[in-house]
């Protein structure tokens, strides 16, 4: 499995299991006015924002296509959090880049980084059954809404094909991209 198609799987999932917080999220945010998403003050400090760069990276990292700092996650997830989420769901994101920062992710090896994340998955899916929001689950969605809502995601994700146009079937080239999972020839 290559990494698009690793992310079109995680996008299928998650568009299918979003947590509540994140649902809620979208309506905050649109009733958030342009103005205050513009101004708002920020609730993360330069600890905080380097790890959510780093774990967005570790997520989505740069091959030969944008990475997820070059799509601009973390600015996002910061904004998201700040204007989206309600305190209760900032508090457990703010903890969660507490408890990375304390177990020194970001002095960590890429290796040691990589183990890490992956004992934040292993809990989160051990304490799913709770039925609580885990700060592993709100970065994971977050970073891979912020990359597909991302000019440089999409662009190096899907194919763009203008409308109006007639419609027309056409075939996929080996290797082409394009909107629905599954159309490799």
């Amino acid at each position: 499995m290559n990494r698009r198609e690793a992310l079109s799987r995680v996008s299928l999932m998650l568009g299918g299991t979003l947590s509540a917080p994140t649902l809620l999220a979208f309506d905050r945010w649109s009733q958030t006015t342009p103005e205050n998403r513009k101004t708002g003050a920020s609730i993360l400090n330069e600890e905080q924002r380097e790890v959510i760069a780093r774990v967005a990276e570790l997520i989505i990292p740069k091959t030969d296509t944008p990475g997820a700092i070059d799509a601009g996650v973390p600015a996002f997830i910061e904004v998201m959090l700040r204007d989206g989420y309600t305190k209760s769901v900032q508090d457990v994101f703010l903890t969660g880049l507490g408890n990375l920062a304390g177990k020194g992710l970001l002095t960590a090896s890429p290796d040691q980084q990589t183990t890490l994340l992956k004992q934040l998955e292993a809990n989160a899916l051990a304490n799913a059954k709770a039925g609580t929001v885990s700060f592993w689950q709100l970065i994971k969605e977050l970073t891979v809404w912020g990359y597909f809502t991302s000019e440089a995601g999409i662009k190096s994700s899907l194919d763009y094909q203008p409308i109006p146009g007639k419609f027309e079937a056409i075939k996929i080239k080996p290797g082409q991209k394009d909107f629905m999972y599954g159309n490799q020839v």
